[in-house]
């Protein structure tokens, strides 16, 4: 189960100053706007005290584009009663932005400022006649900033501060509740009201292809070229994208965490239509000349082609747990069926003849290829929807190649192929725990070997590459039958090679090859298919988690 944590993250620590303050400002309110009854009451009253807080260092230049920015998305309606009590620019704003049905209109109408009612009314917005009783406005700050200067104000004594402050908590508390009542009840057939852009906003109907970027050393977006800022500057390519939030996938994610580039990584925008949807972003880490320090990433954000959102849309979330549940369902029986030709071959609960053992013994193989596969198609459906476990520790080099010594003994035997790998020393452990980089190691030495002649040498060399983010680069020679194969259909999953047999990957070598480069990604590294190598890079550990010193020269 996940948690969305992004609010209380975003709130942790002490109040920004100067551009970082206009940056969390626009932070709290996208996170407020949406899903308002996914929120705890306590959590949408802390966002409404930093924003209040916040107030006097964002201008009001930067609280109108991060409220135009919501445009058809602010469903929260104790944020609507915030932001219509501010200036009468960010009230008209927040109005226009406003996607409440009638019923939570209702409800916050005595909560909003007289501004903002008189709107509503005079667009034909009928009330109960007790819906309008004045309430105690200092729930939100008034255009200059301060709490409190509302009608009601004028009754508050010095001893009664904290009891005004429990009544708009207590309200927004009661309103988040009916909220969440009613989204819960709310038809599925329920439509959204038609948004009309303005005259401030006709620029939003041109198309956008392209987006460059900046973000801070946080992962934070901090510039971009082109409008329209307010949707994208403050999201952040750090975490990835939760529900129907903005963000990256896993591999984007991962990336950011090991300070690799990252290329065509999938990242999510929302906000105004003219970038709401799916881009591939590519982008560069880059550091202080003087210190070597990071301070983020610059790169480049585009609409994805055809090719590339077919493959994105190819198996939604229903579909992809259907699957995950059958192959649960299978690997119950095919586990049954190589416990019982184990015991039939290794003759344990009597003897057995030649031919009944090496019977079981072929069942038993075939059954544990059809489980490889299996467990290939489970990964390769956790990696695409980001649910496959973040690595962390580090793995030796060492340990890695006697496994895989010991894991491939039987293929390259079968196959007579001489694996001959060496390391070009020293060499660091990969940043990854043990598990992680046996899988993807596995995979892509296992289609290599299945991809050779009889009597071929497969040769193989590691070598750390030291950096600011230290990378240990396998290369792997590539096989005799794929020699002159162009990547396109090497990675193709419907396409083979050229006799390739029994001894071959359930789901095909095009399958084995794809999975690798997706585990890699996700582990914030790569796969290149060169004219005569395979390289596959992952992140080696850096000194700290050494705690050695090191004189190693790039």
């Amino acid at each position: 189960m996940r948690f969305d944590d992004r609010l209380t993250t975003v709130l942790k620590g002490s109040l920004p100053e100067g551009p970082g303050a206009a940056t969390q400002w626009r932070q709290v309110v996208d996170l407020l706007a949406q899903k308002p009854g996914d929120l705890a009451n306590h959590d949408v009253q802390a966002g409404l005290t930093r924003l209040r807080d916040l107030h006097d260092r964002v201008s009001e230049q930067d609280r109108m584009a991060a409220v135009q920015s919501l445009k058809g998305r602010l469903r929260s309606a104790p944020l609507l009663v915030y932001l219509t009590a501010d200036s009468d620019l960010i009230c008209d704003a927040a109005m226009d932005a406003a996607d409440l049905t009638p019923e939570i209109c209702e409800d916050a109408f005595p909560r909003l400022s007289l501004r903002a009612r008189k709107r509503l009314q005079s667009q034909g917005f009928a009330v109960a006649e007790d819906s309008q009783a004045p309430v105690a406005e200092n729930v939100a700050p008034d255009s200059g900033g301060n709490v409190g200067d509302g009608p009601a104000t004028e009754s508050l004594e010095t001893g009664s501060v904290d009891a005004a402050e429990e009544l708009a908590e207590s309200q927004i508390s009661a309103l988040v509740e009916k909220i969440a009542d009613y989204q819960k009840n709310r038809p599925a057939e329920a439509l959204h009201p038609e948004v009309h852009d303005d005259g401030h906003a006709s620029f939003f109907v041109e198309s956008l292809e392209t987006i460059r970027f900046e973000t801070d050393e946080t992962g934070t977006i901090n510039w971009t070229e082109g409008p329209p800022k307010g949707s994208i500057v403050g999201v952040s390519i750090a975490q990835p994208a939760f529900d129907e939030g903005p963000g990256p996938d896993a591999y984007g994610a991962a990336a950011f965490r090991q300070r690799m580039p990252m290329e065509n990584a999938r990242m999510r925008l929302c906000g105004a239509a003219i970038v709401t949807g799916d881009w591939r972003m590519s982008a560069l880490p880059y550091f202080s000349e003087e210190t070597g320090r990071f301070e983020g990433y610059r790169g480049i954000m585009r609409r994805p082609n055809m090719a590339e959102d077919a493959g994105q849309v190819g198996v939604d979330v229903e579909r992809r747990e259907q699957l995950q549940q059958l192959i649960h369902e299978l690997r119950t029986p095919l586990n049954a069926v190589i416990g019982f030709s184990e015991i039939i071959e290794q003759q344990l609960f009597g003897p057995a003849s030649y031919e009944y053992r090496s019977l079981a013994r072929n069942i038993m193989d075939e059954a544990r290829r059809l489980l490889a596969g299996f467990e290939d198609l489970d990964i390769a459906v956790k990696v695409d929807s980001g649910q496959l476990p973040e690595s962390n520790g580090t793995t030796k080099a060492d340990w890695l190649f006697e496994r895989m010594t010991q894991r491939l003994q039987g293929l390259t035997q079968s196959n007579v192929v001489d694996l001959n790998i060496s390391k070009a020393e020293p060499v660091r452990p990969f940043a990854l725990d043990g598990e992680s980089v046996e899988r993807i190691f596995a995979r892509l030495l296992s289609a290599a070997i299945i991809s050779c002649e009889n009597g071929e040498t497969l040769k193989g060399e590691l070598r750390t590459r030291i950096g600011v983010q230290p990378t240990n680069r396998f290369t792997l020679s590539r096989p005799s039958r794929i020699k002159d194969v162009s990547e396109s259909v090497l990675l193709d999953p419907s396409q083979g090679i050229d006799g390739e047999g029994g001894e071959s990957s359930l789901l095909g070598l095009g399958f084995s090859l794809r999975l690798v480069r997706n585990l890699a990604q996700s582990a914030g590294g790569s796969l290149t298919i060169n004219k005569d190598n395979i390289a596959l890079t992952l992140p080696a550990a850096t000194t700290s988690n050494l705690k050695i010193r090191e004189t190693e020269s790039e």
